[in-house]
């Protein structure tokens, strides 16, 4: 229970690494929000974990939806402690594509919701935090193509590299008000809609030194840690959390291959 009276708002917390961040912070003793467009989902999950738990539909690419989530927050728990920018725009068509096929539109949407929508969040959690004069924590969720660049997933890895570039800026702005802002980078995460590369799913032990995939409560294992006091002296860094697939040199099998003869 090492964040009883916290509050937490999850971003695209209703699957996936966000559901499982939720379930963790809820088990820690925090009220929770969970912020998704999955209404079904969202719905299902916060009555699933508590009372202390509430769902609240958002679009975080939009700036008024994103302060009515933050108004429902305060209304509902009397403040925000802790804010976890999950919510990203990746499991969809047109979002894994060779550059020379990246459309204009999957461009705009990514950017909108993965790099946008962690600014207008982290802005408006961060001007709360700072009239209340308590702190507070702000985690990002990355990726390793912040990095190393996957193969076909341009504007997605760029916006996480703008992610990582945000959360260093933001950690120095932020620190004299007590607000740590630190990023978590997960690997190759078994979630509902499936962890693919390419066009099938890759045995794990093929290209993950821990011979596994990880799991949602891997990732909330290391938000609980930044989000807790054990990490008090901790900003502007990144958590590496993959299995040590950062360490090594990733393995030919799982590259795209691609028809390249039209554009010669």
């Amino acid at each position: 229970m090492r964040l009883a009276g916290k509050t937490a708002i999850v971003t695209g917390g209703a699957n996936g690494i966000g559901a499982g961040c939720a379930r963790r912070l809820a088990e820690e003793g925090a009220n929770v929000v969970i912020a998704d467009i999955d209404d079904a989902a969202g719905q299902a999950l916060a009555g699933e974990l508590g009372a202390n738990v509430l769902y609240a539909r958002a679009d975080v690419s939009q700036r008024a939806s994103v302060e009515a989530l933050f108004d429902d927050a305060v209304k509902a728990f009397g403040a925000v402690d802790i804010l976890v920018n999950n919510a990203a725009f990746v499991h969809k068509p047109g979002v894994i594509a060779n550059f020379l096929e990246y459309s204009e539109e999957s461009w705009q949407k990514t950017l909108a919701v993965n790099l946008t929508g962690m600014f207008h969040c982290s802005q408006v959690a961060a001007r709360l935090m700072a009239k209340r004069g308590q702190g507070g924590v702000i985690i990002n969720l990355s990726s390793g193509g912040a990095s190393r660049a996957h193969r076909h997933m341009f504007g997605y890895d760029t916006s996480k590299g703008g992610i990582e570039a945000a959360t260093r800026a933001m950690a120095l702005d932020l620190a004299p008000l007590n607000i740590r802002v630190n990023a978590i980078v997960p690997g190759s995460t078994r979630v509902e809609q499936g962890s693919s590369v390419g066009d099938a799913p890759i045995p794990p032990s093929a290209v993950i030194p821990l011979p596994r995939q990880g799991t949602p409560a891997d990732i909330a294992g290391a938000v609980v840690f930044l989000a807790s006091d054990d990490a008090a002296y901790i900003t502007g860094t990144r958590i590496v959390v993959d299995g040590g697939m950062d360490a090594q040199l990733r393995s030919p099998a799982v590259d795209f291959t691609f028809d390249y003869s039209e554009y010669r």
